[in-house]
């Protein structure tokens, strides 16, 4: 091998379940086409809300793995014959609350191999690391925000936390011609679970619906709270509300091009957001709640505004401003997707997640 190549890492990755469009999956399937040695292995069945992903491409290769009956010392014992027989370089831990009370008996087994957390959100995995992060060499994150808070709630000294940013595929979104509209299409594409606050979006189109006759709503996802919101929207419906629930999107980019501008209504409880970024590669500003890592993504004016979703006011002024001047909204629609381009590129997240590993598994080298 040439003294300036990677180094080929054999990576284990830890997963609650297997989800389709799932950003663990999304990345180590990158990993895996730059020449590294991935292996899956996850915990339960199913997709805890979502679809769930077969992942028959890692299962083709010998490399997914079912821990599903592997609890206590044997799922211990099947950890390290994991390690030891893939020889493995690297430990991903994403999300499995399973694996955080099997991971201190694999670093007391391996204590030169790099075990690594992955933190999205301020959530109960948050405590679950803090429980046993003696265990842990480093954790992964995606935002300023949830840097400052993990450093925060850390017992360690000085524990190694790297941001990574995420991204996606400039490629698979493009902006859409919706010129020549007398309306505007406000959308929420987005997990129907709490931290995603759907119900927020339709309380927005029920108190502007009577200000903006010439505005319409459109709901995209799935997830535990589902009956819920189809509840919700078909009382708002009802009421004369124009919402409708479209269920899950298999192609997010068709439901983007539906659309004039995005609502992310979520709560305190967020992360950095890939339905952000995707909006506005797809030419779609976004208002955004104060919450996670959003105002990190939104450059006030030019891709988006940072907006609580209960401002039914300022939301109001700027819906009609569009729907009065479209121009306007055309032009924001531009600079949406020039930010994308400049800042939200996925191989930019991939060369960073890439040289993250490496930098962990060199501790082990």
């Amino acid at each position: 091998m040439d003294a300036q190549s990677p180094r080929r890492l054999n990576i284990l990755v830890l997963l609650p379940f297997l989800a389709k469009a799932a950003l663990s999956l999304y990345v180590m399937r990158a990993m895996r086409e730059r020449g590294h040695r991935v292996v899956v292995a996850y915990y339960l069945h199913g997709g805890g809300g979502y679809t769930e992903d077969p992942c028959a491409d890692f299962a083709a290769e010998g490399r997914l793995v079912d821990l599903s009956t592997r609890r206590g010392d044997e799922g211990i014992k099947n950890l390290d014959e994991l390690v030891r027989e893939r020889s493995i370089d690297l430990v991903l831990q994403i999300g499995s609350p399973a694996a955080y009370a099997q991971l201190p008996y694999l670093k007391e087994m391996h204590p030169r191999l790099p075990i690594v957390d992955t933190l999205y959100i301020r959530a109960a995995h948050v405590l679950s690391y803090c429980l046993f992060e003696a265990c842990f060499d480093g954790v992964i994150v995606e935002s300023r925000d949830m840097r400052d808070y993990l450093l925060s709630v850390s017992a360690k000294p000085d524990p190694c936390v790297r941001i990574v940013e995420n991204g996606v595929d400039l490629n698979r979104f493009a902006p859409s011609t919706r010129e020549g509209r007398n309306h505007v299409v406000v959308g929420f594409i987005g997990r129907m679970a709490p931290e995603k606050n759907p119900l927020a979006f339709v309380e927005l189109a029920e108190q502007l619906q009577a200000k903006l006759p010439g505005a319409s709503w459109r709901m995209y996802g799935e997830g535990p709270m589902d009956g819920a919101v189809r509840e919700r929207v078909a009382a708002a419906n009802r009421a004369g509300v124009a919402i409708s629930f479209e269920g899950h999107l298999s192609q997010p980019g068709i439901g983007y091009a539906q659309m004039d501008v995005l609502i992310v209504p979520s709560s305190k409880v967020e992360g950095r957001p890939n339905v952000v970024m995707e909006a506005n590669a797809s030419g779609v500003p976004v208002i955004g709640a104060p919450a996670g890592a959003i105002p990190e993504l939104i450059e006030e004016g030019r891709n988006g505004f940072v907006l609580a979703p209960g401002e039914f006011g300022r939301i109001g002024d700027l819906l009609a401003g569009w729907i009065s001047d479209p121009a306007s909204l055309d032009r924001l629609r531009k600079t949406s997707r020039e930010i994308a381009e400049a800042r939200f590129d996925a191989v930019r997240m991939f060369d960073a997640y890439e040289a993250t590993f490496q930098a962990f598994a060199s501790h082990s080298a």
